[in-house]
């Protein structure tokens, strides 16, 4: 009988410290997010494809690891710095022998018309013509298309840049 009244009184004593952490702020908890959403893995895929075996994409890159601050005064370069932390871009294209960035690829949704999104792609739009590394903007789709990426990549400028496409 004992081990079964300390088994119950474990259990109650679990199940009010849980209570009491969900009810009163107790530590946080780490659970898996989400990746990549299902339209941000199928343009990667068709992207993948329209590239070839030249090029590497990454996905969700932090705009930080792309520019660099140049600016005498500290609290100048602190306010510049904290304008990209915190913000990422969708796809960076990189070369794949050097692993240079040659192109970005944003692909916009239906969030990208709301006010402080526009904010956001503004700036963004600004700095990487600032750094000089083409940003491409592709509408978000249900369904991609490798001569269709490829026609966004082109319209930026960087077409010469690609292998032609071979259909298989």
């Amino acid at each position: 009988m004992l081990p079964y009244m300390l088994l119950i009184l474990g259990l109650a004593i679990l199940f009010f410290a849980n209570l009491k952490g969900a009810l009163f702020g107790g530590s946080a908890r780490y659970v898996r997010g989400r990746f990549l959403t299902r339209n941000e893995k199928d343009f990667l895929a068709v992207l993948d494809e329209a590239l070839g075996s030249n090029y590497r994409v990454f996905v969700q890159v932090r705009l930080a690891e792309l520019v660099e601050v140049k600016c005498g005064v500290a609290t100048k370069r602190q306010a510049a710095l904290n304008k990209v932390f915190g913000k990422s871009v969708d796809y960076v294209i990189c070369s794949a022998g050097a692993w240079e960035p040659v192109a970005v690829i944003e692909v916009d949704d239906r969030s990208h018309l709301l006010p402080g999104r526009k904010a956001r792609d503004e700036f963004v739009n600004r700095v990487f013509a600032e750094i000089g590394l083409p940003l491409v903007r592709v509408p978000a789709q249900r369904v991609y298309s490798v001569l269709g990426v490829r026609s966004a990549l082109a319209s930026a400028g960087i077409e010469g840049r690609l292998l032609p496409y071979q259909v298989r």
